[in-house]
């Protein structure tokens, strides 16, 4: 039986980022800032432990590939990353220390195509591990990027047609229809109501595991 008191929680943050959706709504250019900060602020850092940080900018792996700016960094940091010269915010950091990327939509359905660009400008970067030890998952080369919509699409069918179509995305979550799908690569799990946002904990949580015990050296960036 599912847990009674994590599924209260889970309906309150639902409730608060709902909420910050339709108070913001009518802020055109700045709402997009303000439901970034709450999802970060009242759900990703509130629930996933403080070894996680939560940043913006660049991710650059060895071979010298670059994402262009990302939306929500997640970073399990196993190694450094560089703030940007007059940026308290924006960042560089290093494809090994990046355990996923979130991009967050007032509506995933109409920004989709903004979505699954950036999705490809960040596929072809990847991880360079010198060695790991698995707990659960071992890690993967490749950067898991996933698409967070206040609003969007309706059922589960329709998150994992656009799944399939776009591999390069390795899941969504529509906040106010409470649904979460992962691809195939990444466990190929749903998830609906309150539980859809523990669904995408569970997966960050899961891809921060394999990360554990990766040896990492940055020496690699500095080498011709």
């Amino acid at each position: 039986m599912a847990n009674k008191y994590v599924y209260q929680r889970l309906v309150g943050i639902q409730e608060i980022l709902n909420g910050v959706h339709k108070s913001s709504a009518a802020l055109s250019a700045s709402s997009r800032g303000a439901e970034r900060a709450a999802f970060i602020d009242d759900f990703l850092s509130n629930v996933l432990p403080p070894i996680f940080r939560f940043g913006t900018g660049d991710v650059t792996d060895v071979a010298g590939s670059r994402s262009g700016q990302l939306d929500v960094v997640v970073e399990y940091p196993v190694s450094p990353s560089l703030p940007s010269v007059g940026s308290a915010e924006s960042r560089l950091y290093l494809a090994e220390s990046v355990a996923a990327v979130i991009e967050v939509k007032s509506n995933v359905s109409t920004q989709w195509s903004e979505a699954v660009r950036t999705a490809q400008q960040l596929s072809p970067l990847r991880r360079s591990f010198k060695s790991t030890l698995t707990f659960g998952h071992a890690p993967t080369a490749r950067i898991p990027l996933f698409v967070v919509g206040y609003t969007g699409w309706a059922t589960l069918e329709t998150l994992t047609s656009h799944l399939n179509a776009d591999a390069e995305v390795a899941g969504i979550l529509v906040i106010d229809a409470g649904l979460f799908a992962t691809n195939k690569n990444y466990y190929d799990i749903s998830a609906t109501g309150p539980w859809a946002l523990w669904a995408l904990i569970y997966i960050i949580h899961a891809i921060a595991n394999g990360l554990q015990a990766a040896s990492t050296d940055p020496l690699q960036y500095a080498l011709d």
